[in-house]
């Protein structure tokens, strides 16, 4: 048998890491070569070689710090324990549960990956169950999930998988009314036979497939002779499956009179040939439902009935272009551009081209002259234009309107025909007035010409064309026009042709031809003016929506800018523009610093997706029921344009807009109301004149916004509902789950205003302790009954009364001290001097009632010294001030105390640990542009800057960067660095780890975990900026501040970062004036000294750091409820203060990571006692005329006379002596049950209302103001 030699496995770790394979596959696949090579007998000592070699470099370093082994079983035993052991479990369940099915992959691969991860999850008996229910969390599929949860408890995963499979269910065949089932055959191919190059292959009609394919057995038959490019996107089946592509093809096709120089075929590994939906339309094809299923060739005859109209280029005769001129402005003359030599024959042919036309003409002189723009054609010829920015200053715009995409898309409706007409080079088919043609004068190599036509690129041509055809085109039913683009539709065929020979003549009349190329006969559907028209409806291009679609990430504000309006054209396809754009439109702030963000990643690629899988909307139709649904959101307001056309509403446009931050502070009903007026000016053009159902969520609206309605209404909505009165609408409720798009419109996945993100919100607590309920007054019964309840009071009435014990008990030793002046009343209750006795039960109350108007710890002392008194209620108010919530977020308790100063241990060798940041963006007189950011690296041991300027930072830069360093340096063990985007990304991550690079960050706004390089970046920039007042260039200013900084002796170490770094020192100038036999200390006696010095200079840093803040240890411990302190807020009004979150993991002796993934230094968190409740984070609904006409921001308030105050009541008694009775004094907040008579109206308060006082020159009178 003939000897053969396999490779081995790929090593299993060369780098540190991840392995590329887990261990327990990778050596089943070694004992498998082991096998293959018959290497399973040989000896142990050879066999661990084998292994060892094997391993890769990284795992060979672990293998040997394993341990050694003695036998082959042992060292995989060894191996098992550290790369598979029992602790990874956790991990791998992990992986399983984060498994979801990716689009395109198929129910049988998802759950053979699944089956894979479970197996090593450790399950045991219920693996088929974690299966089944990851099967039904993780599918793409909405129905699979929906199918299988309807399924009982029972479900197995086989039948699980089984149900997932049927794709589809069994239906009746439209041609034979049979149930179709696996047995029987119900498909009749469509085939039609195209010449491929010099090939003819019958193709299967599929126009349901976007792209045309060739199996790969036929590209290697016929055509292997041609190459093959990469596919761009992938392509997927029916169910979503992906189709395996080889690579595209581009050959000629040859179709009747139709030819296509060049067109793309997919190459697919198998399958049929398809004859796809591009190759369908791009041949001129259409699909005629009258007679079944038959496709029927369109062989137009309009070229043969009307010659002229396709014979060259025709001049209008019945009208003549004269722009008009502003007079004060001077003419320009522009010197002549040099064309390249190998342009100048091609250019001179097109010139001669329009010469023998008769659309320029030679001129000797002009007052204005152009320069040429010569651009390619996609053909490979030339297009020459003209460069008339000059002469547009001068040109008087025309003002006649141009028609908008929502004004052409209410021409289609109830059409199935449709005809593009395409006039050839439209504007040079308009004559120029001679007084006008020396406004269009160019220079060139050839002369000075002028046009004789109308030219491209003047500002008045697109208005006086559109005019002109306008006015040609009037009268013809069925012609929608832009510009030099005629469409032509009818409902059926005999229509549609007794139209366009209409619209023939008219164009012949007027001596204007067409381009044959592109125009398209009586087809099912065209591209119009970046649209797709079908009978059905409207739709986006599908290649303009492409090329969106391959557009990458932006990465600065300009690209989403640009962005934004690329995709804002087709706006009334996306139904939740506003609210899927808002982070990005957050990005556009100037106030803003640019941070990309996970939730701006989703909505960029979330509006992308939209615009792929965009509804089809339906034609507007005057004669259908039109109706307009609103709803409105905290952050914006949505609608719905809707018709019932053939007994079913379909959407005709979808419309939402995020409101600014007024808006956002009025009450629902009126957010509700704006939605309404919004949506109907929005759609003036399809509303006005015409009746129309307008419907809301709101019932108050019902009434308020109708003429009919009566009674009070705020000015707002009475406003409202003048600009709504020349409408003909009828205003009907609809209820809220009935409302889903409208309302879909007005709300998004992710917080409507991006200004907080949703766990920094602290708004729903503020709001729900407005609206809280308010303590009242103790009352004497009371405070009797809780005094009489309390084991302790009752004592010491006793003891009062009859005296005190020789040995008084340890709970009541407090009271003791005071025994002399103490005493009882009311049977019960018991005084300490004139401080009433509180008993336990009511302490909490009281305190609460003192802390009315959140007052200060020294303030509520105050107030309670001379009214109430028990053991202990100094400590009891300082505790209640201090987790007072209110208190904390609005700033009036104090910050967080600070912890003790935790020095950097110093590292023992030079570039082991590194601090990394970036210096700039630095502005200024004699800053380069390319050297606006300072790329920063700070050895901490030697204290040696490397300082790298650059033009911009990404993480490429700094990466390329610090490749550099490392080429210098070597690699460090360590790099620290803040939480600077650059820093946080993948990329960057996964630089350092491929390098084995640890990579420390910093606490969120602690810069001082990051000292070293910190106080390095101010020592740069003040030594720059001296030495730029110097008379310095930047570059040699940077150049100065670098070589006497790392020749001078550092304050920590007392030496120099150069004597570290080099083991030397660097001359100055200065150096020269020392002796030249001076014996250098030895590199190893500086390193001591150094470290010794650092040791005493961090004590003593320490110590005074410690002395002057005060500092605690922290008490803060995982599972505690924290809030974090950031510095800044997002108004005044708002607070420095985070939600509460969950302490998960302490990373350092002060450092914890919260329950959202932050990391925080306890110098800027603060412990709450309990975690949030219920309560605490949902936002109390308003209802009534409270809901219409007040806001949830602010508590309503009575109406009263303008120049009345209310009293002043008195001071209200926690207690009052025992001697007298407790009167009933109103609460004086409104919000308190009977601080009132009797129902009062409440007044909105949209914004803040200044204070109405009485003027003083009306003091001696008495008056009463009405409001």
């Amino acid at each position: 048998m003939a000897e053969f030699t396999l490779p081995p496995p790929a090593p299993f770790l060369s780098v540190p890491g991840e392995p590329p394979i887990p261990w327990v596959g990778w050596l089943e696949d070694f004992t498998v070569y082991l096998e293959a090579m018959d290497f399973a007998d040989i000896s142990d000592k050879r066999k661990t070689a084998l292994l060892r070699h094997c391993l890769g470099t990284e795992g060979q370093r672990i293998f040997r710090a394993l341990g050694s082994a003695g036998t082959y079983d042992e060292a995989v035993t060894l191996l098992t324990a550290h790369f598979a052991g029992k602790q990874r479990a956790l991990l791998r369940r992990y992986k399983l549960r984060k498994r979801h099915q990716r689009p395109g992959e198929s129910v049988l691969s998802y759950v053979t990956d699944l089956r894979d991860l479970a197996r090593k999850c450790s399950y045991g008996a219920l693996q088929d169950q974690i299966i089944r229910d990851q099967l039904i969390e993780g599918t793409w599929c909405e129905k699979i999930r929906e199918k299988l949860l309807l399924e009982p408890d029972e479900l197995t995963l086989d039948d699980a998988i089984a149900k997932a499979m049927q794709s589809r269910t069994p239906s009746a065949c439209s041609d034979c009314t049979e149930i179709r089932t696996v047995s029987t055959n119900h498909v009749s191919f469509k085939t039609c036979t195209v010449q491929l190059g010099e090939v003819s292959l019958p193709l299967l009609l599929d126009t349901g497939a976007a792209a045309s394919l060739l199996n790969l057995s036929t590209y290697n038959k016929f055509f292997a002779h041609l190459p093959l490019q990469q596919p761009s996107t992938p392509l997927c089946g029916y169910d979503n499956s992906k189709i395996g592509i080889v690579g595209i093809l581009q050959v000629p096709v040859h179709y009747g009179s139709k030819h296509m120089p060049a067109f793309p075929f997919h190459i697919a590994k198998r399958g049929a040939n398809l004859l796809g939906l591009n190759l369908f339309t791009g041949l001129g094809f259409s699909l005629h439902d009258d007679s079944g299923s038959a496709i029927q060739h369109v062989t137009s005859t309009w070229e043969q009935k009307w010659p002229a109209l396709f014979d060259g280029l025709g001049c209008l005769t019945a009208f003549t272009h004269r722009p008009l001129v502003n007079a004060e402005v001077s003419p320009v003359m522009q010197p002549l551009r040099r064309i390249p030599l190998a342009l100048r024959d091609d250019v001179t042919k097109e010139l001669n081209t329009l010469l023998e036309a008769g659309i320029i003409e030679p001129v000797n002189a002009a007052p204005w002259i152009s320069n040429l723009v010569i651009a390619k054609k996609k053909s490979g010829g030339l297009r020459v234009c003209v460069d008339l920015r000059s002469v547009n200053k001068a040109v008087i715009p025309d003002k006649y309107p141009l028609p908008t995409s929502e004004e052409l898309a209410t021409h289609f409706y109830g059409s199935t025909v449709f005809t593009k007409l395409d006039l050839r080079q439209g504007y040079l088919q308009v004559p120029l007035h001679p007084a006008s043609r020396d406004l269009t004068a160019f220079i060139s190599h050839a002369g000075v010409f002028r046009y004789t036509r109308m030219p491209f690129g003047l500002s008045s041509a697109p208005s006086c064309f559109q005019k002109a055809m306008n006015t040609i085109l009037a009268g013809i039913p069925g012609v929608a026009v832009y510009l030099d683009d005629i469409v032509v539709h009818a409902p059926d065929m005999s229509t549609h042709d007794e139209r366009l020979h209409r619209v023939f003549v008219a164009l012949l009349g007027n001596s204007l031809t067409l381009n044959s190329e592109k125009c398209s006969f009586a087809a099912a559907a065209i591209d119009f003016v970046g649209f797709r028209l079908t009978a059905k409806g409207i739709a986006p291009l599908l290649s303009n929506v492409d090329a969106i679609h391959r557009i990458p990430e932006p990465t600065s504000a300009s690209q989403v800018a640009s962005f934004l309006g690329m995709t804002a054209y087709y706006l009334r396809f996306l139904p939740q523009y506003s609210q899927t754009t808002a982070p990005l439109r957050q990005l556009l702030k100037k106030e803003e610093p640019w941070n990309w963000t996970a939730a701006c990643s989703r909505a960029f690629h979330s509006l992308k997706t939209q615009l792929t899988t965009p509804p089809i909307l339906a034609h507007f139709d005057p004669s259908s029921p039109t109706l307009v649904t609103c709803d409105a959101s905290a952050g914006a307001v949505g609608a719905v344009l809707s018709q019932v056309q053939d007994g079913v509403e379909r959407p005709v446009a979808f419309a939402s807009r995020a409101l600014n931050p007024t808006e956002q502070r009025y009450s629902v009903g009126k957010r509700e109301a704006l939605a309404c007026v919004w949506a109907c000016e929005r759609w003036h053009l399809y509303l006005y004149g015409r009746r129309f159902n307008l419907r809301t969520d709101h019932q108050a609206l019902t009434t308020l916004l109708s003429a009919s309605g009566s009674g009070h209404r705020p000015l707002r909505l009475h406003r409202w509902g003048e600009r709504l009165r020349q409408y003909d609408y009828q205003l009907r409720f609809t209820p809220g789950r009935d409302n889903v798009v409208a309302d879909l419109l007005s709300r998004s996945i992710e917080a409507p205003t991006p200004m907080v993100s949703p766990e920094e919100d602290t708004e729903p607590e503020l709001i729900q302790m407005l609206h809280g309920p308010l303590q009242s007054a103790v009352s004497l019964e009371e405070l009797q009954r809780e005094s009489e309840q309390d084991p302790l009071l009752s004592t010491l009435c006793i003891y009062i009364r009859t005296g005190w014990p020789s040995r008084v008990p340890e709970d009541l030793a407090p009271f003791a001290g005071v025994r002399h002046k103490l005493s009882c009343w009311g049977n019960v209750c018991v005084s300490r001097g004139l401080c009433t006795v509180v008993p336990s039960g009511l302490r909490a109350r009281v305190l609460s009632m003192a802390h009315e108007g959140h007052l200060g710890i020294v303030r509520v002392k105050q107030r309670c010294r001379d009214l109430v008194w028990w053991p202990g209620i100094d400590r009891d108010i300082e505790t209640m001030v201090k987790d007072c919530v209110p208190c904390l977020l609005s700033g009036k308790s104090g910050s967080p105390a600070s912890t003790p100063l935790q020095p950097t241990p110093w590292p023992p060798r030079p570039w082991e640990h590194l601090q990394l940041d970036i210096c700039g963006e630095i502005h200024g007189r004699g800053v380069p542009h390319h050297q606006r950011f300072l790329v920063v690296a700070y050895d901490l041991h030697s204290k040696w800057p490397e300082v790298v300027p650059a033009g911009t930072v990404t993480t490429r830069v700094i990466i390329d960067i610090l490749e550099g360093l490392f080429a210098r340096w070597g690699l460090p063990l360590t790099i620290t660095t803040d939480n600077g985007p650059l820093f946080i990304s993948a990329e960057f991550s996964d630089f350092l780890r491929n390098k084995g690079i640890k990579h420390n960050r910093t606490a969120y706004f602690h810069p001082q975990a990051n000292g070293g390089v910190e106080r390095f970046n101010q020592s740069l920039k003040n030594g720059i900026r001296a030495h730029l007042f110097q008379g310095c260039t930047f570059q040699a200013a940077l150049n100065q501040t670098l070589l006497h900084y790392r020749a001078t002796q550092h304050a920590t170490t007392q030496a120099s970062p150069a004597s570290l770094m080099l083991g030397r020192e660097m001359d100055l100038p200065l150096d020269r004036l020392r002796s030249r036999d001076a014996v250098a200390p030895a590199a190893g006696s500086v390193r001591d000294a150094a470290q010794a010095a650092v040791a005493k200079h961090q004590g003593e840093m320490k110590r005074r750091f410690d002395k002057k803040r005060g500092v605690k240890a922290t008490t803060i411990q995982v599972s505690d409820w924290v809030r974090a302190r950031r510095p800044q807020r997002e108004n005044k009004m708002a607070s420095f203060w985070s939600q509460p979150l969950q302490v998960t993991r302490q990373l350092g002796p002060a450092t914890f990571l919260l329950g959202d993934g932050s990391r925080w230094h306890a110098s800027r968190l603060r412990r709450v006692p309990t975690p949030p409740g219920p309560a605490m984070a949902t936002r109390l609904p308003a209802a009534g005329a409270a809901e219409m006409d007040g806001t949830v921001s602010r508590p309503p308030r009575p109406v009263l006379p303008r120049a009345v105050r209310p009293p002043q009541a008195p001071p209200r008694p926690m207690f009052l002596p025992p001697t007298q009775p407790l009167p009933v004094v109103p609460h004086p907040h409104p919000l308190h049950p009977g601080s009132l008579a009797g129902p009062q109206p409440m007044v909105g308060v949209d914004r803040p209302q200044r204070e109405r006082a009485r003027p003083s020159r009306l003091q001696d009178y008495v008056t009463t103001f009405h409001t």
